[in-house]
């Protein structure tokens, strides 16, 4: 009994509605009702949008069942707005002690936020998830995070009428206004490029794969057959490199393996995209690149199941743009062409798929390097997400 009771994080919470108007009200979720509510809420905001992807429900489900290792050093509380009876908008407001240590700011964020376009809704799940921060102590709202930064976050602010990539956040452009309407201000922009693959790979890329395969370093894929090992080495060398990236919290290898696009790397990694550098046989850095099995996700409206999983194996093959994820490399190896050398094979392959392009990133505003190794590839700015921040204070 108890182990049902608790086997999402929102069962616990008390049952509570708020009357806004005569037609308006927020409730709180604490049943797996009104979570499919929440859930569904998507489909009503973009039902006439033809660019976006519904999210998976096992990949939404599972972010919020007790045993997802975040919320060991997590708490949340979800919020519906109903207009009329009709779901019509939700907010998760979240607090991660790890982030908050981190930051030394009593940091709040809200995300996973949804809204029709109807600003005294979105204002009443702003200010409610506002109060719910407040009332734990903290004193700035950052937001849109959906969690963790690699889950989704950031409000599309520029590189509208174009569809989403895989790993990849999207939102209507009203979303802006209504930040700014209640007071929000920018915090940072995460800047993608997209990466047209018609154009000759630029020679600079070319001299430097062949400088790093003069000096002994080798490239291979990751292998899936052998999934478990290469984790070993990878979780760790992901979370060597972003550690002084914004964002990044310090969880244990057990909490990153369970991440999405890391616990099915045994199914979804392209052997032939994901690139593993080598030296004396040691594995020194990554390219993870993946196809964009957006493509493939936006035909099953949420659903996997047996016929969703027919419909991947079809469609999958008929991919014809890839996704450059991130790339990792050991401390000592840097500045060395390694990436260049890796996005060179990438590119290669791609083209051989005969790929149009790739999207990259997101990169935050404030990490130079990154930016600049990417436009050494001939990739262009094409969107940029923003992620805005309040004050909070006592009311």
């Amino acid at each position: 009994m108890t182990k049902a009771k608790n086997r999402y994080i929102f069962q616990s919470d008390k049952k509570s509605s708020i009357n806004i108007s005569s037609k308006i009200k927020i409730k709180t979720v604490n049943n797996i009702r009104d979570f499919k509510d929440f859930f569904k809420i998507s489909w009503l905001v973009y039902e006439d949008d033809t660019y976006w992807v519904p999210p998976l429900w096992p990949e939404f489900r599972d972010f919020f069942k007790s045993k997802n290792p975040f919320w060991t050093h997590s708490k949340a509380r979800l919020f519906i707005a109903y207009k009329n009876d009709i779901a019509v908008g939700r907010i998760a407001a979240i607090i991660d002690d790890k982030f908050v240590k981190s930051s030394n700011q009593n940091i709040g964020i809200f995300g996973f936020f949804e809204c029709i376009k109807d600003y005294e809704i979105a204002e009443s799940l702003f200010d409610i998830a506002e109060k719910w921060l407040i009332s734990q102590g903290m004193v700035l709202m950052q937001g849109p995070i959906n969690g963790r930064i690699d889950v989704g976050c950031g409000f599309l602010f520029e590189g509208f009428g174009a569809a989403p990539y895989l790993f990849s956040s999207y939102s209507p452009k009203y979303y802006i206004d209504f930040s700014k309407k209640f007071g929000m201000e920018k915090f940072r922009d995460l800047l993608v490029y997209y990466l047209d693959l018609s154009p000759p790979i630029p020679e600079y890329l070319k001299k430097a794969a062949e400088r790093c395969e003069s000096e002994g370093i080798k490239l291979r894929g990751f292998n899936r057959l052998r999934a478990g090992k290469e984790l070993d080495w990878w979780v760790k060398l992901m979370m060597e490199t972003f550690s002084h990236h914004w964002g990044y919290v310090d969880v244990s290898e057990e909490e990153v393996r369970s991440r999405f696009g890391v616990k099915q790397a045994r199914w979804i990694a392209d052997s032939g995209l994901f690139l593993v550098a080598e030296y004396q046989g040691k594995p020194i850095a990554f390219k993870w690149t993946t196809p964009d099995y957006n493509q493939v996700f936006k035909k099953l409206n949420g659903k996997i199941g047996v016929v969703g999983a027919i419909k991947f194996l079809f469609y999958k093959n008929k991919i014809n743009r890839g996704r450059l994820n991130f790339v990792g490399i050991e401390k000592k190896y840097r500045n060395q062409g390694i990436g260049s050398y890796m996005n060179y094979y990438t590119m290669l392959e791609m083209k051989r798929r005969g790929y149009r392009g790739a999207e990259c990133g997101w990169i935050d505003e404030k990490n130079i390097a990154s930016l600049r190794t990417i436009e050494k590839t001939g990739a262009k700015l094409y969107k940029i997400f923003r992620i805005y921040e309040k004050q909070l204070k006592s009311k």
